[in-house]
């Protein structure tokens, strides 16, 4: 069976998976894609995000992000928005701080653009670390975190002006010994950052149910936007069984794991059991082609009102919400989704929520 989709024409770029990270680094050859503007160490623009991110965090070069982002930066999370490459350098340092012996593995990096344009880069990572310092969720507490985080950037000339940053902290909460939601009203009661929503859409339009998209699904982000359509905005869970291998695995945010379709299909009910009026919007979607099939990553925005009852617990009900979400889906030969990771971060949810309590 063919992949679902067309898959364009373009430089073959490298490969990061069933790859250790020595490996990764040792020096390349020439240049691979055209990249005009980075530096002339860099291959290709998966080599640089890279090399970039082992630089900064395990080399310790954190001036080098003066380097390598914008002065006036914009990142978005589930908490907020910051504006400047100062505060870029303020958070790295707090972190290595807080986590001094961690480690970054990199999962999957899917990208599109090119160097006219600038280039869009999604990045999956698992860092493993020892909490010896304070963080926003409390005091060191030195056990032991292992999570996944990941990155969406936009660079151009070397430079990234633009990041939408997702880390799984309900995972990492848990494992430091801290319960989400009492973290979650602590952060609450701190300074508030700009937030990215400004008004939630409704899931019906007028007093009509949404209908199937209508537009066509043989590019990779059709198929995309169609599969996060279905599945979220009509609930088609009865549809896994198009796009998900009948063995599929999905890692979900908060050490969620689900393996087969009837169980995949209780996840997702219970993710939007927590926002049950929501209405899931795609931003983003680029891939890569990797040594164990397909790689598809999409940013997305999960958007409505709050409930208690699922992954959410027991929140306060009736409260305006973002879920911030990047997936990456791995296809395999056969067209169909065998490994999806699904990172969304909990607590900055739980925040948004105690914030207006």
């Amino acid at each position: 069976m063919p992949l679902p989709f067309n898959l364009p024409e373009r430089p073959q770029t490298t490969q990061v998976r069933r790859r250790d990270n020595a490996e990764l680094l040792r020096a390349k050859g020439e240049r691979t894609q055209p990249l005009a503007g980075y530096e002339d160490r860099f291959t290709d623009i998966v080599d640089y995000i890279v090399r970039i991110t082992d630089e900064i965090w395990m080399n310790r070069a954190v001036g080098s992000i003066y380097d390598t982002y914008d002065a006036s930066c914009t990142i978005y999370s589930s908490y907020g928005i910051t504006r400047s490459v100062e505060e870029v350098i303020a958070g790295t340092l707090a972190t290595i701080n807080a986590f001094p012996d961690g480690e970054i593995h990199h999962l999957n990096v899917a990208w599109s653009g090119d160097e006219d344009a600038g280039f869009y880069t999604s990045h999956l990572g698992h860092s493993r670390s020892t909490n010896v310092g304070r963080t926003a969720m409390g005091p060191a507490s030195g056990r032991r975190s292992s999570i996944r985080f990941a990155a969406d950037c936009i660079s151009k000339d070397n430079r990234i002006h633009t990041e939408w940053l997702v880390r799984d902290a309900g995972a990492q909460a848990r494992q430091l010994g801290f319960e989400p939601h009492d973290v979650a009203r602590k952060l609450a009661e701190g300074t508030q950052a700009e937030l990215a929503l400004v008004a939630p859409e409704t899931r019906l339009e007028g007093q009509a149910p949404r209908q199937r998209l209508e537009i066509g699904n043989d590019t990779i982000e059709g198929w995309a936007r169609h599969l996060f359509h279905d599945l979220w905005n009509l609930k088609r869970f009865d549809w896994l069984e198009r796009e998900y291998d009948p063995s599929a695995v999905v890692h979900a945010g908060g050490g969620r794991v689900a393996q087969g379709l009837r169980n995949i299909g209780s996840l997702l009910i219970h993710l939007q059991t927590a926002i049950p009026d929501g209405v899931l919007r795609v931003e983003h979607v680029c891939h890569n082609e990797e040594s164990d099939g397909i790689i598809v990553a999409v940013r997305w925005i999960y958007e409505g009102t709050s409930a208690p009852g699922g992954f959410l617990g027991e929140c306060p009900p009736g409260k305006t919400v973002f879920m911030m979400g990047i997936s990456h889906l791995r296809l395999s030969d056969e067209g169909k989704i065998v490994e999806e990771w699904m990172l969304f971060d909990e607590i900055g949810i739980l925040t948004q929520i105690y914030r207006q309590c």
